[in-house]
């Protein structure tokens, strides 16, 4: 320890020094630390005096790093970033009786919103904070206990406990059906009207992803093509043909309550069993608090491996 003591610089001019080569400017270093630009300059000074090395080209408005600085740059960035993980993956919640749960705006609402109440029923003392969206989330940058994902591991933030497989078919309301007098179980897809959902997660099937790795009818794709009602967002297009409008691509788990309480059913003999499954996702590296091990024990009865 004493041997590295002597070897490494201060770490308060390496912070500096990885702010000033990561955003190429003394001026924008400063900003960032919240000290003088002078200061910067001073702290890269001492550095490049104690490294008897040059690590920055000074120019009008920008400096440039120089091959030493480069070197150490790429070092102390890595370096920076596994810490700064590390220790986003240990830090304690502040409050050892809140659970923070992320998961897309989909599962949010037609899955975990519809069983909250049963969870906050029996374990009432503890509070839930649900961050719901579709951007890619970070189980340590987010500060989340619980991740829900959609996708295949391994997973770079944390570790998976539970897994759920997903079958999609084509789904309508039972008043479509009878408006057109068409038995479910014989219906011909192509010339159903199609609900449309432009996803822009390559995950997600479109019609035709799901007509060709179904080896179905091209005609199904066509069709979806041409539809007249287009929806950017699933919950939308679900709402829809829970409204008669159309059929849509039906995912089981997300759509387990509306087919069991009858407000939607599904069409055609086919379906697809996905590759990518449903994930329950903790933090690798740190042991959920008590509140989130119940939490999980709750999921797990109701979300089964």
């Amino acid at each position: 320890m004493t041997s590295l003591r002597r070897s490494v610089p201060s770490m308060s001019a390496l912070a500096t020094f990885e702010a000033a080569a990561r955003l190429g400017s003394f001026t924008l270093a400063a900003g960032e630390l919240g000290v003088t630009q002078a200061a910067v300059s001073r702290q890269i000074k001492l550095l490049e005096d104690d490294l008897n090395a040059a690590l920055f080209v000074r120019a009008h408005r920008r400096v440039k790093l120089t091959p030493s600085g480069a070197a150490l740059a790429a070092t102390v960035g890595t370096a920076f970033a596994s810490m700064a993980e590390m220790i986003e993956t240990i830090r304690r919640p502040v409050a050892e009786n809140t659970v923070s749960v992320g998961a897309t705006l989909a599962f949010s609402h037609f899955w975990i919103l519809p069983r909250l109440s049963e969870f906050r029923g029996n374990h009432p003392g503890i509070s839930m904070k649900l961050i719901a969206g579709d951007g890619a989330t970070d189980l340590r940058r987010d500060r989340l206990d619980v991740c829900i994902r959609y996708g295949r591991p391994p997973f770079p933030d944390g570790r998976s406990i539970l897994s759920h497989p997903d079958e999609v078919f084509a789904v309508c309301s039972p008043r479509l059906l009878q408006r057109l007098g068409i038995d479910p179980e014989t219906a011909d897809i192509a010339r159903l009207p199609l609900i449309a959902s432009d996803n822009v997660d390559p995950a997600w099937l479109t019609w035709r992803s799901w007509a060709q790795a179904a080896g179905l009818d091209p005609a199904i794709g066509k069709a979806s093509d041409r539809s007249p009602l287009r929806f950017n967002h699933y919950t939308a297009a679900i709402e829809a043909a829970v409204n008669g409008e159309g059929v849509a691509l039906g995912w089981s788990v997300l759509l387990s309550d509306h087919l069991a309480g009858g407000r939607l059913v599904r069409i055609g003999p086919h379906s697809l069993i996905t590759a990518e499954r449903y994930h329950v996702l903790v933090p690798a590296g740190r042991e959920p608090s008590p509140a989130t091990a119940r939490f999980l024990d709750w999921l797990s009865g109701c979300f089964p491996g």
